[in-house]
């Protein structure tokens, strides 16, 4: 699809989530007539509704009756009332991906950002460096930012690009950034292997005049186009953590010498700001607003995002729901107490959890506590035999302190029994675990 095929007005079905709230916003910038509509109010239905942007709570087939195109997400279906009177009606009907591909490729500079984890932070720190810098350019960011997942300029696109459902195939960059490269997603990938072709098959989509920016251990991934291997062409030597916060020296292979002293916690954020950096050097932005930039740099809503609850010390509510991501959250949450680090975390999709059973149990292994609540289905049919009362079992058959929580409640309960003001509780999950922290 391409931009001169996108009709005047556009209904959004699912118009709040967050992919498609940045995209709605976008096409309303350029002058169509957008509307959407989705199941419950939210914060960001009540900020499109204060742009102009008519926003339905609740779905029916009156919503599309003037629409031209309508967009949905995967997590939405044919039968949905909207969508099935669009194709009856032979409007047309597109997915999320395929429109942000048609308003990605429509930019002469164009950034992608993809990767199991860190793709989401790693683009708000682009746009951060980008702003910084005063260039004008778009950017569409898979969370929440300075109150925001979308801003609007010219000449350059900054994008996550998404592997769920091959979607990141959609996106033709002048610049592929690949952070990584780990299985996931095993409703979409049948093994580590047919997901590292999806990565390459996307890196190959690169213009060819382009840059693929990679670490040097997916090297094999890219044997084509120009690369920029960002833990070469930047390194971080002599790291500490103060209070969390990575500081480490700077050694550039131009030359470029620095202490940079990041914003956000969590060793893991060394290796954003590298990836970050090698694309501020491609688009030849100055060195002194990209420090400016990293330093400054707040962190993306619910990638740990700490929250004031009376007497519980410091609550953590961060989005990681892959083992590597928990992983990571736990060990930085080690590093800035020496009370307990507890941990409830709600697992995202059955197929998933399936997928990484064990690893579920295992990446809480330098927790204190963990409270397993129930799945959070998302798009998908429970899966017989795959529960989080199960996981909870698992875990402490290998020796991890888990609780299985029955619901909301049950956790908030189990909270205020084991948590002090000297420990840290992370409240983890991709799903609706973040309205725990507002019960707390």
């Amino acid at each position: 699809m391409k931009m001169d095929e996108i009709p005047r007005r556009v209904h959004f079905v699912g118009i709040g989530g967050v992919g498609m709230s940045g995209l709605a916003q976008h096409l309303h910038n350029l002058g169509y007539v957008v509307t959407g509509s989705d199941r419950t109010e939210s914060e960001r239905t009540v900020a499109l509704r204060k742009l102009g942007i008519e926003v339905h709570i609740g779905h029916n087939a009156d919503n599309i009756s003037n629409a031209e195109m309508v967009v949905r997400t995967s997590a939405v279906h044919t039968d949905n009332v909207e969508v099935a009177t669009a194709m009856k009606q032979i409007t047309t009907v597109v997915l999320r991906e395929q429109l942000l591909g048609a308003i990605f490729n429509s930019f002469p500079t164009r950034v992608a950002v993809c990767g199991t984890h860190g793709k989401t932070t790693v683009t708000a720190m682009i746009h951060e460096i980008l702003k910084r810098a005063n260039v004008s350019h778009t950017a569409l960011i898979g969370g929440v930012y300075r109150g925001n997942n979308y801003y609007c300029g010219s000449g350059v696109v900054v994008a996550e690009a998404c592997e769920f459902n091959r979607s990141f195939l959609n996106l033709q960059p002048t610049v592929c950034v690949c952070l990584n490269a780990e299985y996931d997603h095993p409703d979409c990938y049948q093994d580590k292997e047919d997901a590292r072709k999806a990565y390459a098959e996307f890196m190959r989509n690169t213009s060819e005049d382009g840059y693929v920016v990679l670490p040097y251990n997916l090297r094999s991934l890219c044997p084509y186009r120009k690369r920029v291997y960002y833990d070469k062409k930047a390194q971080a030597t002599n790291v500490q953590l103060i209070d969390g916060k990575p500081s480490f020296n700077l050694v550039c292979d131009d030359g470029t010498r620095d202490t940079m002293q990041l914003g956000v916690l969590g060793s893991h954020n060394v290796n954003n700001a590298l990836a970050a950096i090698a694309v501020a050097r491609l688009l030849n932005i100055p060195f002194s607003a990209v420090k400016e930039a990293l330093c400054a740099f707040e962190g993306v809503d619910r990638r740990w995002t700490e929250r004031n609850v009376s007497g519980l010390g410091r609550v953590v509510v961060d989005y990681a729901h892959h083992p590597t991501e928990i992983a990571c959250s736990v060990a930085t949450a080690r590093s800035i107490t020496n009370g307990k680090v507890v941990c409830v975390f709600q697992p995202h999709t059955y197929s998933r959890t399936y997928a990484f059973f064990d690893e579920f149990a295992t990446c809480f292994q330098d927790a204190d506590l963990v409270a397993y609540l129930p799945i959070y289905s998302a798009r998908e049919k429970p899966l017989a035999g795959v529960n989080s009362y199960l996981l909870a079992e698992r875990a402490r058959e290998l020796n991890v302190n888990a609780v299985f929580c029955s619901d909301f409640e049950a956790a908030k309960h189990w909270i205020r029994g084991v948590v002090t003001a000297d420990d840290v509780l992370l409240i983890l999950g991709a799903g609706d675990v973040c309205e725990l922290a507002d019960m707390l």
